[in-house]
């Protein structure tokens, strides 16, 4: 998750090892605490310059893994405080109907689809499908866009070369979800475009911008309003004419409560040394263990089997006590406004997940 890729660096030592293997990005470290430098922890200073490769390339595995661990073990931690129940209820259905009419000809270069969130922490959109109905067999690249107001839209991702067949509706399943958030840290509406080039891809059919779904419609517009979009340029989608029609475009969509970007609304309220002591310190377990099973102990330390596993449980158990610190102090509430206050004494573990 972007907001802690960067809140632990691996290493900002100069010693021999480091010159070799650390590079400039394991030395970024937004709360100027590092893995390297975890009191009792393994240190590359101590590492024979032959394994310092290895080491470090172990210490920024051990990084990723510790920053999902810090992610998965709050959401689970909020579960079990309790005390909290949904605001909104879950969508999940097709936004962008697939009924249509007659080809939409004439459109500028660029046309297609705008979400509009309404500002709802914790909450996200997740895209599995893209689906597009167009007037003739073409492959259609759709980019998507992000942009606040009037802001220069920011280039997200493309999904490239989607297949169509003429004036007949394709869904196009994607390898990976796309999951895109309500509300960012600027506390600005976020418009979110998926568009595509006319004179590269031809032009589509006249399906409507609304939710195809029936009594889902409501819930829908509890997360966010749709239209379709047209501009001469990229830059000018942010001014130029909107309209009902989705411009081709559909999209199977889920939206809910399960964000994990809440997560990082804890860095707002002032805790990011603790967050990153957290995160360094499941990052020591983890390399411990790693060097445990890998039968290399000898390699990057002189330290007994037992005397490790007493250090890894040490790590693991400061990692455990400022997860419950940070559950107990900030509850579920102040970083996720998809949740209040509960008559019920728990959560049900299925909010989170």
């Amino acid at each position: 998750m972007d907001c802690l890729n960067k809140i632990v660096g691996i290493s900002n030592t100069d010693c021999e090892c480091a010159t070799q293997a650390v590079t400039p990005e394991d030395r970024e470290s937004t709360s100027g605490i590092y893995i390297d430098e975890v009191e009792g922890g393994l240190k590359l200073s101590a590492i024979d310059k032959i394994g310092c490769q290895d080491f470090v390339e172990k210490t920024r595995q051990a990084r990723k893994r510790a920053i999902d661990a810090f992610i998965e073990t709050m959401l689970a931690q909020y579960a079990t405080e309790g005390g909290f129940s949904r605001r909104y209820k879950p969508f999940n259905s097709r936004i962008g109907q697939v009924n249509h009419l007659r080809t939409l000809n004439n459109l500028p270069k660029y046309a297609g689809l705008r979400l509009r969130t309404r500002l709802i922490r914790g909450s996200s959109i997740k895209i599995s499908a893209i689906g597009l109905i167009w007037s003739a067999e073409r492959n259609v690249t759709v980019s998507i866009y992000k942009s606040h107001g009037n802001v220069e839209p920011q280039f997200l991702q493309s999904i490239e070369n989607i297949p169509t067949i003429a004036n007949i509706s394709v869904t196009h399943d994607l390898n990976e979800i796309i999951e895109l958030p309500l509300s960012d840290d600027t506390g600005r509406p976020i418009d979110y475009y998926f568009v595509y080039d006319t004179e590269l891809s031809g032009f589509p059919r006249d399906n409507k911008a609304t939710c195809s779904c029936g009594g889902s419609e409501a819930v829908l517009k509890s997360y966010l309003s749709i239209g379709g979009v047209f501009a001469a340029s990229v830059g000018s989608l942010t001014t130029d004419h909107s309209s009902v029609y989705a411009n081709g475009i559909f999209l199977e969509a889920k939206i809910d409560c399960t964000s994990k970007e809440s997560i990082c609304n804890l860095l707002e309220l002032d805790e990011t040394k603790t967050i990153a002591h957290a995160i360094a310190y499941k990052a020591q377990e983890v390399l411990i263990e790693e060097l445990m099973g890998s039968g290399n102990i000898n390699r990057f330390t002189m330290l007994s089997k037992e005397h490790l596993w007493g250090k890894r449980n040490h790590f693991k158990k400061e990692f455990d006590t400022r997860i419950l610190w940070l559950a107990q102090t900030y509850p579920f509430d102040q970083v996720n406004d998809c949740v209040g206050c509960s008559d019920s004494d728990r959560m049900y573990k299925g909010l989170i997940r």
